[in-house]
């Protein structure tokens, strides 16, 4: 035999090595072993583990016990571990071993599947709000959000399958995944409906206070009265000769700000400090003979000066009539225009409510004011050094606001609970200015209390009322804005010049104007709508709300129109004017304040539920016609309802709101037999009551897929009579159009 040589010994060892290799018996054996826990390191049993590898037979190992561990030996090769145990997972969920390994932890965390599916067109987002551990699963109790998202065209109507209890029709919900789940997001193609609203007002009265007079009975008694109606007169800007308001810059003392004053020429009659405001008067003789505009250019030269005025002229507003024994039976007109009796079923008003009426004040003993005066804290600014109201206007105007009610005598005010604080700012002859109404505004607010020589108000007041007017000066602007700021509600007339143009303090943002209705009794017979009296001021802006407060006579039938009050000397009489509309409105907010509404939502509401009237003519008619019944209920919309009515009671599948402009909104449609109802419940109690707006369609059948188009007219709601059937009166109630497309 031959030898071998080198490089063949080495040729057969590679062989003999490569054999060895590929045979079955020649790989080394090794373990591995571990334990699994879950994320807080607490031992799993019951955890089966499935190994696997080309070179070994697949085993399954376990169920680990009590302490979690786990081994296993004999393995060759390279293998795969994974765990397994219902309702857990576990991370990493496979492992891969060569060679032994000690100590392998495998963190087992318990989750529950959830299975989403989709019944229409759309898809559902998943978002987890809460999970206890953080993992890559939906673990035990972990919360998810879903939020179901339609397709053009398609809407989301429901959740199907394990969906929390009464939540099946919310969007999105919130699961805890306690267990598997699984859920259903419905989705219908749309149907929808156009809707576009119309509010009917019925006047004189509503239904609830409809008065059996005929035109030939309220012409015969207008005529026996033989009532004139003088018109009213243009407003003149007068001004006090030789007074003047000075505004000079606070930083300077009192003091200083007289000195300066002095020099320059000019006594000072009186100081508002609050305001700087100096009320002037030339001094000299020769600074005297000086005319208007030279005296203005002066002051208005001098340091620190802010803004110099006139010491206007201002004229309450009302047309007076005489007195008639007759009047007060037709006190219902203005007050019923309005839906008073409607809102004094729900409030009278509260004696802890001030009001305070800046006027010629108020006669302390009227037998309808009396025990409604704070006479302690009432305060005269004029030269007549008496509270007692010796030209009427004041006491008109209080009367309205507040007379005493119920008591069966005299006349009714808005308000049954109220104290008036009487602030006098005219005299006997009806002379004011604009000192002294800046006083006044000041004095209601409480502003003066700091000022040693001015009068102390203990308890501002809750409203002012100004049913007066004259030209603007930033004298009287700055103390509206002060007055504003201390949460005083202002209310002011527009005035009485047929203009385009509302006079001040009416025209201040800060300040509710009002202007003045007629009765509209001349329209009669048949439904109107009050027009605006003849003499009232209106603005382009539409910054204002209107109120009743007469129209002269009703031509055609030679009605007398005016707003029947208390008066001087314990007297009642008619008058007419936009004096008379602003006691109204304050009474009115008065009512809200008495029945929870915060002061900082008064305006709001009061203008959001004034009545539309006339085509909503804001150029006229600003925010439109009070509505104290709609006012003191605070009614903000419009409910929109498919759905059945039983009897008064309505039951809804689905709503939609608009405001009560009636705006056109978009509102979804369910499928099957339903009526289409637009509804104002104005006392907010869930039923059709008399009062309410109301309109209805007959039962109509809606498939999905259709559009609609619907012009509900909504109206007051009440039977003819007591026995008329409810559903007779509920379909003639309202009307509407509607159209399938």
């Amino acid at each position: 035999m031959k030898k071998l040589h080198g490089l063949g010994v080495l040729l057969l060892a590679a062989i003999l090595l490569l054999a060895g290799c590929l045979g079955g018996g020649g790989s080394k054996e090794y373990s591995i072993s571990g334990v699994v826990q879950d994320a807080l390191g607490i031992p799993l049993a019951g955890v089966e583990l499935s190994v696997e590898g080309s070179e070994i037979t697949p085993r399954v190992v376990g169920p680990t016990g009590a302490d979690g561990k786990w081994s296993v030996d004999g393995l060759t090769g390279r293998v795969t571990v994974e765990a397994a145990k219902e309702g857990w997972f576990f991370s990493p969920k496979v492992q891969e071993f060569t060679k032994a390994a000690e100590g392998v932890v495998i963190t087992a965390v318990r989750g529950e599947s959830l299975t989403i599916n989709i019944e229409g067109e759309g898809q559902v987002e998943q978002e987890v709000v809460v999970t206890p551990l953080s993992s890559d699963y939906y673990e035990r109790d972990t919360q998810v959000k879903l939020t179901a998202v339609p397709d053009f065209d398609w809407r989301f109507v429901r959740w199907e399958g394990d969906v929390p209890e009464g939540k099946e029709e919310d969007n999105p919900i919130i699961i805890v995944m306690d267990e598997p789940k699984e859920i259903t997001a419905v989705f219908v193609p749309t149907t929808t409906v156009n809707v576009a609203v119309e509010i009917e007002h019925l006047f004189p009265q509503a239904y609830e206070q409809v008065a059996e007079l005929g035109p030939e009975a309220l012409a015969a008694s207008a005529s026996s009265r033989g009532l004139r109606l003088e018109p009213a007169s243009e407003l003149e800007e007068e001004y006090a000769e030789n007074e003047f308001i000075v505004r000079l810059d606070k930083s300077l003392s009192r003091e200083e700000q007289v000195r300066i004053l002095e020099e320059a020429g000019y006594r000072v009659l009186d100081t508002i400090e609050i305001l700087g405001a100096h009320l002037v008067t030339p001094r000299e003789a020769g600074i005297s003979a000086l005319g208007h505009e030279d005296h203005m250019q002066i002051l208005a030269g001098l340091s620190g000066a802010l803004s110099v005025d006139p010491n206007y002229a201002i004229s309450v507003q009302a047309i007076k009539l005489p007195n008639d024994r007759f009047y007060e039976s037709y006190q219902w007109w203005n007050y019923d225009q309005i839906r008073l009796p409607q809102a004094w079923s729900v409030t009278t008003g509260d004696s802890n409510i001030r009001v305070a009426v800046i006027d010629t004040g108020i006669d302390p003993d009227h037998p309808d004011l009396e025990g409604k005066i704070d006479l302690e804290n009432a305060w005269d600014f004029t030269d007549d050094n008496d509270i007692e109201d010796f030209h009427g206007h004041g006491t008109h105007v209080a009367g309205t606001i507040g007379a005493s009610t119920n008591n069966e005598i005299g006349v009714a005010g808005v308000m049954w609970e109220v104290e008036l604080l009487p602030v006098k700012v005219f005299d006997a002859s009806g002379r004011g200015s604009n000192w002294t109404v800046v006083q006044g505004i000041l004095y209601a607010a409480g502003l003066l209390n700091d000022q040693e020589d001015k009068p102390t108000n203990p308890r501002p007041a809750d409203i002012v009322n100004m049913s007066l007017g004259g030209p603007y000066t930033q004298f009287e602007e700055h103390s509206v804005q002060e007055a504003y700021a201390r949460g005083v509600i202002l209310v002011a007339a527009t005035g009485n010049d047929a203009r385009p143009v509302i006079s001040y303090p009416a025209a201040h943002p800060e300040v509710i104007a009002v202007g003045a209705t007629a009765s509209g009794l001349h329209l009669l017979p048949g439904p109107y709508e009050p027009p605006i009296a003849p003499y009232s001021n209106h603005g382009s802006s539409g910054d204002f709300v209107m109120a009743p407060g007469g129209g002269g006579y009703a031509f055609g039938l030679g009605i007398m129109d005016f707003v029947v009050s208390t008066g001087d000397a314990g007297s009642y009489y008619g008058s007419s004017g936009t004096s008379m509309a602003t006691p109204h409105v304050s009474g009115v907010i008065g009512l809200m304040l008495a029945n929870g509404i915060p002061k900082s939502q008064v305006r709001e509401v009061l203008e959001r539920t004034a009545m539309k009237i006339y085509d909503r003519d804001t150029y006229h008619y600003g925010h439109g016609l009070i509505n104290a019944y709609w006012a003191v209920n605070a009614v903000e919309e419009i409910r929109l309802i498919q759905g059945l009515r039983n009897g008064t009671e309505i039951t809804i599948v689905s709503e939609g709101r608009t405001n009560l402009s009636g705006d056109q909104t978009l509102m979804y449609l369910e499928a099957g037999e339903y009526q289409l109802i637009a509804w104002i419940d104005v006392n907010g109690n869930n039923i059709l009551d008399v009062g309410d707006y109301y309109s209805e369609t007959p039962v109509l059948e809606f498939e999905y897929g259709q559009g609609w188009s619907w012009w509900p007219t909504v109206s007051e709601f009440h039977p003819v009579d007591y026995q008329e059937d409810l559903d007779e009166a509920a379909a003639r109630t309202g009307s509407y159009e509607l159209v399938r497309h």
